[in-house]
């Protein structure tokens, strides 16, 4: 199964020194777009990993260099981690609707 890995919400960013709380604007389109079609929830699992790294369960698969988020993997280990090509690839393969 596609596992898309997503920052959880309202995380700090410590290097920034602000203290102030954050969110991943391409997280959330993301979230938007399985909330719009339910079904993706049945067919990729949906992994929310945190804003601090290392983000093992990203780096487990496809190593340290590549745990950016939002990041699609797919079933061959290869993955996608443009919000955009991600969201080109669901419309592709799982039917949903393009953005217009």
């Amino acid at each position: 199964m596609k596992k898309l890995f997503l920052l959880k919400a309202d995380f700090q960013d410590t290097s920034r020194g602000e203290g102030k709380r954050y969110f991943c604007p391409d997280c959330v389109m993301l979230e938007g777009l399985i909330s719009y079609y339910p079904q993706l929830s049945n067919e990729l699992e949906v992994k929310y990993v945190s804003f601090s790294r290392p983000r093992q369960a990203i780096v487990n698969l496809i190593g340290e260099a590549n745990q950016s988020c939002p990041v699609l993997v797919l079933e061959n280990g290869s993955f996608i981690n443009e919000t955009s090509d991600i969201i080109r690839h669901l419309t592709e393969y799982h039917k949903v609707g393009h953005p217009h």
